[in-house]
């Protein structure tokens, strides 16, 4: 019996799901060059059982021991509480498989979560694309996302961000960028906001031919729209470029679409579009990767 418990919020639940993904199944490069339809399988699974898994911790709460290794606070503010969590946001997950003449799979994973309390706002954005042909990958790559803005004004804060990417398909083993700069709320109603940021920071692709922190400025912009009470519209558009060589640079953007099923659980039909794109791409790639597809989200 739990004595003093406190509610656990169902990000955190979600995140062990996603975390513990690879450890559920651990990859055997070996079996799957023998049976090509194995890793097909278990990607299916694993995707089916991140889906029943979040659902029922979406519906269900938990609760961890006031003294356990938790804790009660964390840089001196509350995170596990008896009240409602602070954390919102939602969670998209989107298949497609064939199997026959020709065995096709692709899986798109997301994760969008914000907290916001009276002196900082925690955005957190994760995301992960697979495809398969066959026995051909053609599609690995994940990417995550935190930043952390210290309110200054009720229109001006200040903001740290980390990102990393890795793609099996690119030349590099994983690319880490940090960035910090200032945020500015250019609008913000009952029907969505506009917020505009600037900053400066530098990235490296560690494992590519230059592998060295590469200096770059970061312009950017986050903005919603309920367009209806079933339609909602999101972007999320960021600017990268290189400060010692203007040619060089990032354009990285979100665009989407969500279409609300059920009110009361925040079910959503969603659409969405993200494009990467590189101004010196790899030798025998082009500027522009894009992943577009549909979705069911949930929010929470």
């Amino acid at each position: 019996m739990i004595e003093n418990g406190y509610s656990l919020n169902r990000y955190w639940q979600a995140s062990v799901v996603l975390v513990s993904r690879s450890l559920v199944f651990p990859q055997s490069s070996i079996l799957d060059s023998f049976f090509p339809m194995l890793l097909f399988w278990k990607r299916t699974v694993q995707v089916c059982c991140a889906f029943v898994w979040i659902l029922g911790c979406w519906a269900t709460p938990i609760t961890v021991a006031q003294d356990s290794w938790f804790g009660d606070t964390w840089f001196g503010e509350t995170w596990f509480s008896s009240e409602a969590s602070p954390w919102k946001g939602t969670f998209a997950s989107g298949l497609n498989a064939r199997s026959g003449n020709a065995n096709t799979l692709d899986i798109n994973l997301n994760l969008i979560a914000n907290r916001e309390t009276e002196l900082n706002t925690t955005n957190l954005i994760g995301n992960y694309f697979y495809g398969r042909n066959n026995s051909t990958t053609v599609n690995d790559r994940g990417f995550g996302q935190v930043r952390r803005e210290r309110k200054m004004s009720d229109l001006w804060a200040f903001y740290f961000q980390v990102g990393l990417e890795v793609d099996r398909f690119r030349d590099f083993d994983y690319r880490i960028a940090l960035h910090s700069g200032f945020t500015r709320q250019i609008y913000k109603n009952e029907r969505g906001f506009l917020k505009g940021r600037f900053g400066a920071g530098a990235s490296r692709e560690v494992g590519a031919p230059n592998d060295e922190w590469v200096p770059e400025l970061q312009i950017g912009a986050d903005w919603e729209h309920q367009l209806t009470e079933a339609i909602k519209l999101f972007a999320i558009l960021d600017y990268y470029p290189n400060v010692s060589d203007w040619s060089d640079f990032r354009f990285v953007s979100n665009l989407g679409l969500n279409y609300l099923i059920s009110a009361p659980r925040d079910f959503s039909l969603r659409l969405f579009a993200q494009n990467r794109f590189d101004s010196t791409p790899p030798p025998g790639n082009v500027n522009n990767d894009i992943d577009y597809g549909v979705a069911l989200s949930f929010g929470f």
